[in-house]
C-alpha cells in the first residue's frame, strides 16, 4: 500500500471518528448523556449518599411542582418581568438590574432561584421521564427567553451585559450559565411537544426554538466580546460561554464559540490555555487572593471535567492537571485555628472546598491522572470521615454569585473504594506564595492546642485584588491572628478605598510618610517581597524543632517621595509546648535627603499601654492628615498612605531607651484574658505613637467592632544600621512569670547585631543570643568564646550558662565553646545541634562541616 493510501485511510478514520462523535450528541449531552441514565439510577439505588440525595433533591423540587400545577400562572408570575413594558398578548421583558451592588434585591434572589428550579427540574425528568417536570422547566426556559429577546444587549465593552447592563460578569454567571443546562434537559421533550404556557396571553403557546437559540448565541457572544483578560474574568464567565456554545443546534456555531475557550480568546476572553499558563509548577496558584485565586481552580476543574465528557477525545485533564492540582494550595496557609493569613482582599474564613476536590479525584479517576487522585482522594476521605463534607445533603438553593452546579454532586461523583491515609494531609512548616511575596512559618504544639501553636507570615506584590502593603506581616498567637492585616469590607467605600487597600492598614514601614502603589492593578502596584535566606525552605523539612526565619527584602519606589530599600527578618521562637516568641527586625534606608521612616504595628484588642514610666505621650490629632485633602480619583489617584483614618493620635518626644510595651484583649468571648507583650531595642532620633486605626475585618467579636490598637515608631534618618528590631510574645499573663523576663540589644561599635533575649520556662531560666547581621560581617562576644560570620543565628544556654542548643539560619562560620562549624563551599549552611541527649541531635545542611568537642 503506497504512502497516499495510507493517507487517505487515516484521514478517512479521522472524519468517520469526528463524524461519528457529531451524529452521537443527542441532548442532553452537556451534563449527562441519554447511555449513563442507567447507571445513574443503579447508583441512587445502591449508594447510600447519592440515595440520600436524590430523595432530599427529589423533596425540594416537588414543593416547586406542587404551586407549579395548582397555577401555572400564578407560579411563572413570581419571576420579575418589566410589566410597564408588555405589549398585548406578548410575555413582557425581564426586569432589568441597573444597580448591581443591591445584595438585598429580592426580585435578583427570584431571577435565580426559578432558573435554578427549571434546572433541578430538567434533570428530575432526565431521571424519571415525569412530564410535569419537564413541562415546568420547559415554562421557565420560556418565559425567560421570551422576556430577553425583547432587549438589547449593552454593546459597552468592559463589563455590559444583558439584564445588567453594567455587569455582565455577575449576569454571565447567576442567568447566562443556567440558561443552556434548562434546555439540554427538555430540547427532546420540545422536539415532541412544543406547547409551552405564555405568562403574556394565558395560553399555551409553541415554544420557539430558534428564539432560545438567539439567547444562547447572545450570551455566548457577550462572554467572547465583553470583560478584559489577565483577571479570573474570563473564568467566571466561561460556563457561560461554553455551556451556551454547547446548547447550540448549529455545529459550526458550536464549535466556534468553543473555540474561543478551547483554542484561542479574545482581546476581551482568555482562553483555557490562557489561564493554564499562569500555572506553570504542579502547586502554582492563580495570581490574586484567596477567594478569587481558588475560584479560578474551582470553576477549571468542573470546566476540564464538563468538556472531557462532551469529548472524550480532549483529554483536557491531562493537559491542564496542574489546575485542579492546586485546589488545596490554600489549605496551606491556614492558622492553627483554622483561618488563613490574609493578603490584598482575601478573607480571614476559608472553608475547604471538598465538593471541588470531589471533582478533582474524579477528574484524575477518569483521565487516569494520578496525581490527582493520590491527592485529592486522602482529603475527600478526611473531609468525609470528619463529617466536614456531606455528599448527600442538597442544602438551600445558591444564592451566591455562581453558576449553579448542585445536582452535578448526583449526576457524577461515586463512592471512593480505595483506602486513603487521611494523615497524608498533615500542613508543612513553611510554605510560600510567590505571586503574593507570601513566605510563612509554623509551629503546631505538640498539646495539639491550637491555642498553643505559633504561625506568622511576610509579604507583599502586585497581583489583581492586591494591596498596597508594602512589605507586611501577620502574627498569630493564643488561638487568634493578633498581628493583623486589616482586611477589606465593602468595595467602593472610602474606608476600603483609601485605607484598606494602602500601606497604613498594614504592618509595614511608611517611608518619609509617602509610600504608595503606583501602575498595575487600579494603580495600586508595588514591588514584590523577595525571599533572601529561609530555613526551612518552603515545604522542606525543618532543621530545628523550635526555630525557623525567613529573611526578604523589598524596594519602594512607587512614586517619586519615598525611594526606599528595605529588608526584614522575621523569626519564629517555640521555647516550650505552650510558649514562644516572634522576632522581628526591619531595616530602611531611603535615597533622598531628610529621610524619615515609620513601623506601624496593628494588634486586635482594648489597648496599647506603654510600660516605660518615663515615656510620655501627648495628643497629637494632627500627625498623620497631612494627605487627608489629597483628591481622590477611583482607581485613579488614592489618599497615601491612609494614615488620616487613625484616631485618637498620641506622640512621645524624642525617646532612646529600650520600650516595653502591651497589647490587651479582655473582650472575646472565651472570657481568657490575652496580651501580646512587645519589646523594641531603642535607637537616637525615634518618636512613639499610639493610635487606634479603623476595625479589623474579620477579627473575632467584638473586635471587629471596635477600634483596633496600633503602634507608629517613627525613626528620623535611616533605620539601616540600628534598624526597628522588635520581640513579640503572646501570652494569658499579664505580668509574665512564664515567659520572656529581658531583653537586650546586642551590637557592635553602635550597630545593633542582635538581641539577648532571657526567659523563665517552667521555673528555668534560658537565655538565647540571636545575632542578625549582613552574610558577610562577623559578631563577636569574648564573654560567650563566641564568634561567628554570617546572617542568622541562635544560641541557647541553660540556667547553668552551659550550652543548650545551635540554630544556624544563614551562615558561614561559627565558633563557640571549642566547637566549630564552617562551610566547606561558598554557600552559606544551615544546622542544628541540640547538646542536651547523651548523643548529640546534628541536623545540618550537606556543606556544613562540624567538629563538636
Amino acid at each position: 500500500m503506497n504512502t497516499l493510501a495510507k493517507y487517505i485511510i487515516v484521514l478517512l478514520l479521522v472524519l468517520n471518528g469526528a463524524m461519528a462523535f457529531a451524529q452521537n450528541q443527542q441532548r442532553p449531552f452537556i451534563w449527562v448523556k441519554q447511555e449513563e441514565k442507567a447507571p445513574l439510577l443503579d447508583k441512587i439505588k445502591n449508594q447510600a449518599w447519592a440515595n440520600a440525595f436524590y430523595k432530599e433533591f427529589k423533596q425540594r423540587v416537588d414543593k416547586d411542582i406542587l404551586l407549579y400545577k395548582k397555577s401555572p400562572e400564578d407560579f411563572l408570575k413570581q419571576i420579575p418581568f418589566d410589566w410597564s413594558k408588555q405589549k398585548a398578548g406578548n410575555t413582557p421583558p425581564l426586569k432589568r438590574f441597573e444597580d448591581s451592588v443591591d445584595e438585598n434585591n429580592t426580585d435578583r434572589s427570584l431571577q435565580n432561584k426559578f432558573l435554578q428550579i427549571g434546572i433541578d427540574c430538567g434533570v428530575l425528568y432526565f431521571l424519571t421521564d415525569d412530564k410535569n417536570y419537564a413541562q415546568c422547566a420547559v415554562d421557565i426556559l420560556n418565559a425567560y427567553v421570551e422576556g430577553l429577546i425583547q432587549i438589547q444587549p449593552s454593546t459597552e465593552k468592559g463589563n455590559g451585559g444583558w439584564l445588567y447592563p453594567t455587569d455582565h460578569l455577575r449576569e454571565a454567571r447567576i442567568i447566562g450559565a443556567q440558561l443552556p443546562i434548562i434546555y439540554d434537559f427538555v430540547a427532546t421533550y420540545i422536539d415532541k411537544n412544543k406547547k409551552v404556557f405564555s405568562i403574556g396571553s394565558k395560553k399555551n403557546t409553541n415554544f420557539s426554538v430558534e428564539n432560545a437559540q438567539k439567547v444562547f448565541e447572545t450570551y455566548a457572544k457577550l462572554a467572547v466580546e465583553h470583560g478584559h483578560t489577565g483577571s479570573n474574568w474570563s473564568v467566571l464567565e466561561s460556563f457561560s460561554l461554553v455551556q451556551n456554545a454547547l446548547a447550540l443546534n448549529d455545529e459550526n456555531l458550536r464549535k466556534k464559540y468553543l473555540d474561543f475557550y478551547l483554542v484561542k480568546g479574545t482581546e476581551q476572553q482568555d482562553a483555557l490555555p490562557d489561564v493554564a499558563h499562569k500555572y506553570k509548577n504542579e502547586g502554582d496558584v492563580y495570581p490574586e487572593t484567596s477567594q478569587y485565586s481558588n475560584g479560578v481552580a474551582e470553576f477549571t476543574t468542573r470546566m476540564l471535567l464538563l468538556l472531557d465528557h462532551y469529548n472524550p477525545n480532549l483529554h483536557l485533564g491531562q493537559k491542564y492537571y496542574k489546575i485542579p492540582f492546586s485546589l488545596d494550595r490554600w489549605n496551606s496557609i491556614r492558622y492553627p485555628n483554622g483561618e488563613i493569613i490574609r493578603f490584598g482582599d482575601g478573607h480571614r474564613e476559608f472553608e475547604a472546598p471538598y465538593d471541588a476536590y470531589d471533582m478533582a479525584y474524579l477528574l484524575g479517576k477518569k483521565e487516569g491522572i494520578a496525581k490527582l487522585t493520590t491527592k485529592f482522594g486522602p482529603l475527600v476521605t478526611e473531609g468525609i470521615q470528619s463529617k466536614k463534607y456531606d455528599r448527600a445533603t442538597v442544602g438551600k438553593r445558591s444564592g451566591g454569585i455562581s453558576p449553579y452546579f448542585t445536582p452535578l454532586q448526583l449526576l457524577w461523583l461515586e463512592d471512593i473504594k480505595e483506602n486513603y491515609d487521611v494523615n497524608q494531609t498533615a500542613l508543612p512548616r513553611t510554605d510560600q506564595f510567590t505571586h503574593a511575596g507570601v513566605f510563612l512559618q509554623r509551629n503546631l504544639s505538640t498539646t495539639k492546642n491550637p491555642e498553643d501553636g505559633l504561625m506568622c507570615f511576610v509579604g507583599g506584590g502586585q497581583m489583581e485584588h492586591g494591596h498596597a502593603s508594602g512589605m507586611d506581616m501577620e502574627l498569630y498567637g493564643l488561638g487568634q491572628v493578633l498581628g493583623v492585616d486589616n482586611g477589606r469590607g465593602a468595595y467602593r467605600t472610602d474606608l476600603h478605598e483609601n485605607y484598606s487597600r494602602l500601606f497604613a492598614a498594614h504592618n509595614t514601614v511608611v517611608v518619609n510618610g509617602a509610600s504608595q502603589g503606583e501602575g498595575d492593578w487600579v494603580n495600586l502596584g508595588i514591588n514584590r517581597t523577595q525571599l533572601v535566606a529561609m530555613e526551612p525552605k518552603p515545604l522542606e523539612t525543618a532543621l530545628s524543632p523550635n526555630y525557623s526565619f525567613i529573611r526578604t527584602n523589598f524596594l519602594d519606589d512607587r512614586g517619586d517621595k519615598a525611594e526606599a530599600t528595605q529588608e526584614r527578618t522575621l523569626v519564629l521562637v517555640r521555647t516550650s509546648p505552650t510558649t514562644g516568641y516572634y522576632v522581628d527586625v526591619f531595616r530602611s534606608k531611603s535615597a533622598l535627603p531628610n529621610e524619615y521612616h515609620d513601623y506601624l504595628y496593628h494588634n486586635i484588642g482594648d489597648e496599647l499601654q506603654f510600660l516605660n514610666k518615663d515615656l510620655t505621650l501627648k495628643p497629637d490629632e494632627n500627625r498623620f492628615q497631612g494627605n487627608a485633602n489629597v483628591k481622590y480619583v477611583y482607581n485613579k489617584n488614592y489618599k497615601n498612605p491612609g494614615w488620616h483614618f487613625f484616631k485618637k493620635v498620641a506622640s512621645s518626644e524624642v525617646y532612646s531607651k529600650d520600650v516595653s510595651a502591651t497589647f490587651e484583649l479582655n473582650k472575646l468571648q472565651d472570657k481568657k484574658n490575652r496580651y501580646m507583650h512587645l519589646f523594641m531595642l531603642g535607637n537616637t532620633n525615634r518618636e512613639y505613637t499610639k493610635v487606634m486605626a479603623p476595625p479589623t475585618f474579620e477579627a473575632p467579636k467584638p473586635y471587629d467592632k471596635l477600634p483596633t490598637p496600633t503602634l507608629v515608631v517613627r525613626q528620623k534618618g535611616e533605620a539601616w544600621t540600628n534598624p526597628f528590631a522588635v520581640i513579640y510574645e503572646p501570652t494569658f499573663e499579664k505580668n509574665t512569670k512564664n515567659g520572656i523576663q529581658s531583653v537586650e540589644k546586642l551590637e557592635t561599635a553602635g550597630v545593633f547585631k542582635g538581641f539577648k533575649v532571657i526567659s523563665s520556662i517552667n521555673d528555668k531560666t534560658i537565655t538565647q543570643y540571636i545575632i542578625n547581621q549582613a552574610l558577610d560581617t562577623v559578631y563577636e562576644n569574648k564573654d560567650l568564646g563566641l564568634v561567628f560570620e554570617g546572617g542568622f543565628v541562635i544560641i541557647t544556654l541553660n540556667q547553668n550558662q552551659k550550652l543548650e542548643n545551635i540554630y544556624i539560619g544563614d551562615g558561614k562560620k561559627l565558633t563557640i565553646d571549642k566547637a566549630t562549624i564552617t562551610a566547606k563551599d561558598s554557600k552559606s549552611l544551615a544546622a542544628y545541634i541540640d547538646l542536651t541527649t547523651p548523643e548529640y541531635q546534628i541536623n545540618a545542611t550537606e556543606n556544613a562541616i562540624l567538629n563538636l568537642k
